[in-house]
């Protein structure tokens, strides 16, 4: 048996350049001059929002489907049936991933900061943050996204050494419009058949944990995975925290000219637990302090009915 136990101290930097990113924002949001504040007005952009000490309003989302049906080269049957087959993002969905809500001032940096953790997901590829009404100080924003399509299955099937592998699998990663992933994978090789459940949804709690979930039924074995983990999702995050764990029961084997001399049980029981605090963003950079456990069991023992390896 062997097992330790080990404390590692890790402290990370990352720097944001504002000034750019800004100003990338206002060009994507609007190339028309500046124009004064009045009701209706659209064409100001979120940096000079900010700067006019401008509040969030009222925030407008507008989730698409994946085709456009609007435009006549996306209007056929092939895309219409995908968007019927498609369950659309839900709203709720999108609003727990929003860095600022009504009442806020404006940030320009946080709203680009949403759009790209927005793009950043597996169920959306288009995104775009804009601002319509602007009265009173108050502006109201339109959040428009664009679905993806999520259903992804695989197969493959290969030889080598003599020896076939193949494998299938199937994976949602917006499980009815919730964000979640769910997925099912079948594989065959030459040490073990395997089927495998998966779940993940990044969504769960606050809107900000990670919650994973793998459970492999093997020829030879099991192997579970968990995990739940609160990242730093944003340079203004100041705290993170996860747990994870895994089991995994397999039979190792020791081949010799190709073909197994011998076999044995190995079992690997890990851990880890995290925690990190963040001062946030301070000048153009971002101090992160990370402190973590991490524990690792590996057992070896005789398997009845194999040929053992030599001692």
């Amino acid at each position: 048996m062997r097992a330790y136990l080990s404390l590692p101290f890790l402290l990370t930097l990352s720097w944001f350049q504002t000034t750019n990113s800004l100003a990338a924002d206002s060009a994507a949001v609007s190339r028309e001059p500046a124009t004064q504040a009045v009701a209706g007005a659209t064409k100001l952009s979120f940096a000079q929002l900010e700067a006019a000490g401008a509040r969030i309003g009222e925030i407008r989302i507008l989730n698409l489907d994946i085709f456009d049906l609007d435009d006549p080269e996306e209007n056929n049957w092939l895309f219409r049936t995908a968007n019927k087959l498609h369950i659309q993002t839900r709203q709720s969905v999108i609003a727990r991933a929003l860095l600022f809500k009504s009442g806020d001032l404006v940030v320009a940096r946080a709203i680009e900061e949403t759009e790209r953790l927005l793009r950043d997901t597996r169920y959306l590829y288009d995104v775009q943050f804009r601002p319509l009404a602007f009265r009173d100080g108050v502006v109201d924003i339109e959040v428009l996204t664009r679905d993806t399509w999520t259903l992804d299955p695989g197969i493959s099937v290969g030889r080598a050494g003599g020896s076939n592998t193949s494998s299938i699998s199937l994976r949602e990663y917006n499980f009815a419009g919730t964000g979640a992933s769910v997925g099912y994978a079948h594989s065959r090789n030459v040490d073990r058949n395997s089927n495998e459940l998966i779940f993940q949804y990044n969504r769960a709690f606050d809107g900000w944990t990670a919650v994973s979930l793998s459970l492999a039924d093997n020829s030879d074995g099991k192997r579970h995975a968990a995990s739940v983990i609160h990242p730093f999702y944003s340079l203004e995050t100041r705290w993170a925290a996860g747990v994870s764990a895994l089991s995994d029961d397999r039979i190792e084997s020791i081949y010799r000219a190709g073909a197994i001399n011998s076999q044995y049980r190995h079992v690997q029981d890990s851990a880890e637990v995290f925690g990190g605090w963040s001062g946030g963003l301070s000048g153009g950079w971002t101090t992160r302090y990370t402190l973590g456990v991490t524990s690792l069991d590996d057992s070896y023992r005789l398997e009845p009915g194999k040929i053992a390896p030599a001692q």
